[in-house]
């Protein structure tokens, strides 16, 4: 066969397109996960009676359990009781507690429950679960570690998504974000600068597909995973929802999305609300994380409830409350930006 320049430089170039994505396909722990969506999109909400929240449960499966019970999401059997509710955790399921796997376990039979009963749960990636399918043997996720081999489970087979009970595929299909209508549910609420929304939701859904959950945009420092702390402006370092230029500059960036709000956790004192829910300026950004940590406060947890789902679809404040662990309901206390450092 007879090949002239034109062919074989274009035979080139696709080789060198090619030869990358081999490479990321061979790399341990880089399995396809074809089925994450990167980013769970939600415009239609009529279908759901209520829309609830919760994150940063870290192994504490107890604990959860009794929130579960407490605000009508389970029977004391641990099936799904909430109807058409649609509950999102925004991260951080895994580690720090004893019972990660039971938790893991939980969610997928809940999924199918409440799917089966005309609700939706949507479990989304925090940065334990990305640091662990980027390292499975790393001992930052110490506690899940030993829990796995305790299990008599390997923990590269299960990051991989090759375990027998399924875990490891459930964990890979975690997005890294929800939006609902107009607002937007992610770990540490950081949304990148200078990127618009499209750009986002491609960008996620292609690096969780390919694996690459040591990328700097899933797990990198100023990630909307792990962001914590803002030092441009010279000094010891400060968190971003200390300083009110850094909130603000948060939710011009939320504006130029057309998105009304921010749902995270990650951090259990931002805004100063240790151990509850709280929010800032009108709600624009709602923390959730109530440090239920072993070695945070070990609080036994809170749920933020949407009561109308319409609410999420309007650039507006929605109205919203706390349904605690004892089974009340409870107010969410909502700050100006200029006084969350009093």
């Amino acid at each position: 066969m007879l090949w002239n320049r034109s062919t074989v430089t274009h035979r080139l170039r696709a080789l060198l397109l090619l030869v990358p994505m081999l490479a990321v396909c061979s790399l341990p722990g880089r399995a396809q996960s074809a089925s994450n969506p990167g980013v769970e999109e939600l415009d239609d909400v009529a279908g759901y009676s209520q829309v609830l929240a919760l994150s940063d449960v870290h192994g504490m499966y107890r604990n959860l359990n009794r929130l579960l019970n407490a605000a009508k999401v389970t029977n004391a059997s641990g099936r799904w009781i909430a109807g058409r509710t649609l509950l999102i955790v925004v991260g951080d399921s895994i580690d720090k507690g004893p019972e990660s796997l039971p938790i893991l376990e939980m969610w997928m039979r809940l999924r199918a429950q409440a799917q089966a009963n005309g609700g939706r749960l949507i479990v989304l990636l925090g940065n334990h679960e990305a640091e662990f399918l980027n390292q499975p043997k790393s001992r930052k996720a110490g506690a899940f570690l030993e829990e796995i081999e305790r299990a008599g489970m390997d923990p590269l087979e299960l990051a991989a998504g090759k375990d027998k009970r399924g875990i490891g595929n459930f964990l890979r299909a975690m997005p890294l974000a929800a939006r609902v209508g107009k607002v937007l549910f992610a770990h540490a609420g950081w949304y990148p600068e200078n990127l618009p929304w499209t750009e986002f939701v491609i960008r996620s859904r292609r690096l969780l597909r390919a694996g690459l959950y040591g990328d700097a945009f899933i797990t990198g420092e100023h990630s909307i995973l792990e962001e914590k702390a803002e030092t441009d402006s010279g000094g010891d370092p400060e968190k971003w929802y200390d300083d009110p230029v850094h909130v603000r500059k948060l939710e011009a960036r939320i504006d130029t999305l057309h998105l009304y709000g921010v749902v995270f956790g990650h951090q259990p004192k931002a805004f100063h609300f240790k151990g509850e829910i709280g929010a800032v300026d009108d709600f624009r950004l709602i923390k959730i994380d109530t440090g239920m940590a072993p070695d945070a406060d070990g609080s036994p947890g809170e749920i933020l409830h949407f009561p109308h789902p319409a609410d999420l679809l309007r650039l507006a404040p929605p109205a919203a409350d706390r349904l605690l662990a004892n089974g009340r309901t409870a107010p969410i206390n909502v700050k100006k930006t200029d006084s969350t450092n009093n």
